[in-house]
């Protein structure tokens, strides 16, 4: 079985592929790692159909889309390019943990109307007879044309058609990513306990519990994080690896921190949902790692539904604020200029945005832009320099420290 479709449903890319391919009227190829054709849609042109059996090698189109996906992967987007026979093309690499899985190509097209320079270009070198390039010439006349304008826009579709189905993918990666670095946390705590003076195990653990219930109440995501890897540490140092000794205590604690929850106002209905689930989670564990991140899943769970604004109670106004966020978030955004777009006062928008937000504003607008520079991170490969900038960042010096404030670790780490 193709690897490409042992990671990406066959149905739903040939969906997206024929869709795509009737839409533009333009012939759309799936090929596999090695450049190897798998599927196509829309018929190719005479002109294409011409040069193929009687000008150019076998196999040499196949190696131009392989290297034109190789370059889309490098870049991270889609990459047009023109082929040995002088035709535009569309290249739209399909990505997996960073190894190319596949490519989408999409042509043939020109981007300027027909001439003869087109063909000049390999008829002396390939010597055709003048009846081959006149033929090539009134076939060539079929190609459609396309503005570069519309070629971008074509590129952008392609990205948000094929993008998603990377999404999960996307999702496992930052997971892991997660999971290596609380275990290295983890491990660390350990090591400091190996040369520490000896704790009283019980006295220790009610502390730190203590310590974590109130970094939550207080919806400090950072410490809270940062005081349960300290918790799991000292428990994994003193009792070991013992997964069913290690259960119980991490049931105790998932209810200790829904009642929690409750207490510092979050929605009870939300809570009760949640608690269950959770609690499933951690007695079908495996294995301590996945404990472990099942914990810092709970904990961030519960700090965000305690901090989670209710929407029916948010005034319309701060609703088109955050609205107006979501989508301008990489603008330079300032108290002045969304009170002045909401029609408040910078004073009244700031002390509304925060009691009816449960956040600041300045704090709300890094999450929203860290949040959007993880995703960066895990699923592209721009540089991270690039990465501040699109999230609204000027320089990568302010973006790394607002990151490393937010999440606890730098985007290098993440990465």
């Amino acid at each position: 079985m193709e690897m490409l479709y042992s990671l990406l449903p066959q149905a739903e890319l040939h969906g997206r592929l024929s869709v795509l391919s009737e839409c533009l009227d333009i012939p759309v190829q799936l090929l596999n790692h090695e450049g190897k054709l798998l599927e196509q849609y829309g018929c190719l042109s005479n002109y294409c159909s011409i040069l193929k059996t009687k000008v150019f090698h076998e196999g040499e189109c196949a190696q131009m889309h392989l290297q034109a996906g190789e370059i889309a992967h490098a870049l991270g987007e889609s990459y047009t390019f023109s082929c040995q026979a002088n035709l535009n093309h569309i290249a739209f690499p399909l990505v997996n943990r960073r190894v190319l899985l596949g490519t989408v190509i999409i042509g043939t097209f020109l981007m300027d109307e027909p001439d003869s320079t087109i063909l000049s270009g390999f008829s002396d070198q390939k010597k055709l007879s003048p009846s081959l390039c006149l033929d090539l010439y009134d076939e060539l006349q079929r190609i459609p044309v396309i503005s570069p304008q519309r070629v971008k826009r074509i590129g952008r579709l392609t990205e948000y058609m094929f993008a998603p189905l990377l999404a999960d993918e996307r999702l496992l990666m930052q997971e892991r990513q997660e999971k290596l670095y609380q275990q290295s946390r983890i491990n660390e705590t350990i090591q400091m306990y190996k040369g520490a003076k000896a704790e009283t195990s019980t006295a220790f653990i009610y502390q730190k519990e203590r310590e974590l219930l109130r970094t939550v109440k207080d919806c400090n995501m950072q410490q809270a994080k940062a005081v349960l890897n300290d918790l799991l540490g000292f428990v994994l140092f003193v009792e070991g690896q013992d997964l069913e000794m290690t259960k119980g205590p991490a049931l105790e604690l998932t209810t200790l921190l829904s009642r929690v929850a409750i207490e510092a106002g979050a929605s009870i209905e939300r809570v009760l949902e949640l608690n269950p689930l959770f609690l499933l989670r951690i007695q079908r564990a495996s294995d301590f790692e996945e404990i472990c991140f099942s914990l810092q899943e709970i904990v961030e769970s519960f700090v965000q539904s305690i901090s989670m604004p209710n929407w029916e109670r948010i005034s319309p106004s701060i609703r088109k604020a955050v609205a107006y966020i979501a989508k301008n978030f990489s603008e330079p955004l300032s108290i002045q200029s969304l009170s002045a777009m909401i029609g408040m006062s910078p004073q009244h928008f700031s002390a509304s945005f925060s009691k009816q937000l449960n956040i600041g504003f300045k704090e709300y607008l890094t999450q929203i832009r860290v949040e959007e520079a993880k995703n960066l991170l895990t699923a592209t490969d721009y540089p991270i320099s690039q990465i501040a900038v699109f999230v609204g960042y000027a320089d990568q010096s302010s973006f790394t420290k607002a990151f490393k404030r937010i999440t606890g670790i730098t985007p290098y780490q993440l990465r």
